[in-house]
C-alpha cells in the first residue's frame, strides 16, 4: 500500500514515500548533528580549509557546492550557538517524483522528517533551499537567512559556474527552530528499524490514498 516510511538512524532522520505499487515518488535524506562533537567539528573545518585549496582537483558539481556555501557565508555551528543549540538536523536533500508534485508529498516529507528528528533531541534544523519549489515549501514555516544569485557565481577567470540557471536562479539558506509537540514518535518508535507511517500519524500505520491526490490551487507548493 502507498505510505511514508521512516529510516530511523542514530544520526539521520530520512524519509520516503511510495505509491500504491510500491515505487519510490519522494525522498527527504536529513542528517543529524550534534554541534558539541568535537571531532566532527575539526573534520568539517579542515574540510572547509581545503575546499578552496584543492578546488582545481574537484568535480564541476563540487566546485559549485563550495562556491554557495561560502557565498551564503554558511556556518552550521555559527547558526546553532545564535541559537544555542546543541542538536541539529542538516545536510538535506528532498526530492518528488514529477508525477507526483503540487500534491503537497514535500511538505509532508519534511514535516515527518522534522518530527523524527524532535524525537531524537533536535531542536534547530537548517537547509538550503536550492530550487524555486523547494524554497516555496520552506517559506511557509522557515526563516530565510540568506540568498546567492546563481549567476553571481563565478569562477577565477570570471567565467559563470551556473551559466544557465533556468527558473531556479538562486539558493537561499534557511533555518526553524524545531518545538517538542512537532513530534508524535515515541521512544520505542526510535528504536524500530523501519516502522512505516502515515501522512496524517507520524508513527503510525496507515494509508496514504490523499497523498496521490492533487490539493486545491491554493494549497499547492
Amino acid at each position: 500500500s502507498s505510505g511514508i516510511n521512516a529510516e530511523y538512524g542514530e544520526k539521520s532522520a530520512c524519509v520516503m514515500a511510495v505509491d500504491s505499487e510500491d515505487k519510490i515518488v519522494g525522498v527527504r535524506l536529513a542528517e543529524i548533528i550534534d554541534v558539541d562533537d568535537a571531532l566532527l567539528k575539526l573534520t568539517t573545518s579542515v574540510q572547509d580549509a581545503l575546499a578552496y585549496v584543492l578546488s582545481p582537483f574537484h568535480s564541476d558539481r563540487e566546485v559549485i557546492h563550495w562556491a554557495i556555501i561560502r557565498a551564503l557565508q554558511y556556518n552550521l555551528y555559527d547558526i546553532a550557538a545564535e541559537q544555542a543549540s546543541k542538536r541539529v538536523l542538516t545536510h538535506g536533500i528532498l526530492c518528488v517524483a514529477a508525477g507526483s508534485r503540487h500534491m503537497g508529498l514535500g511538505t509532508e516529507l519534511i514535516t515527518q522528517s522534522e518530527a523524527l528528528a524532535v524525537a531524537q533531541g533536535c531542536d534547530l534544523t537548517v537547509v538550503m533551499g536550492t530550487t524555486l519549489n523547494s524554497q516555496a515549501i520552506f517559506r511557509r514555516s522557515y526563516t530565510a537567512l540568506r540568498s546567492v544569485d546563481y549567476l553571481d557565481l563565478k569562477d577565477s577567470n570570471g567565467g559563470y559556474l551556473i551559466p544557465y540557471p533556468g527558473k531556479d536562479t538562486s539558493c537561499v539558506l534557511f533555518m526553524k527552530v524545531l518545538l517538542p509537540q512537532q513530534s508524535n514518535f515515541e521512544k520505542e518508535d526510535i528504536e524500530k528499524d523501519r516502522p512505516e507511517t502515515s501522512l496524517s500519524e507520524p508513527g503510525k500505520i496507515g494509508p496514504t490514498d490523499e497523498l496521490l491526490t492533487p490539493r486545491d490551487e491554493n494549497k499547492s507548493m
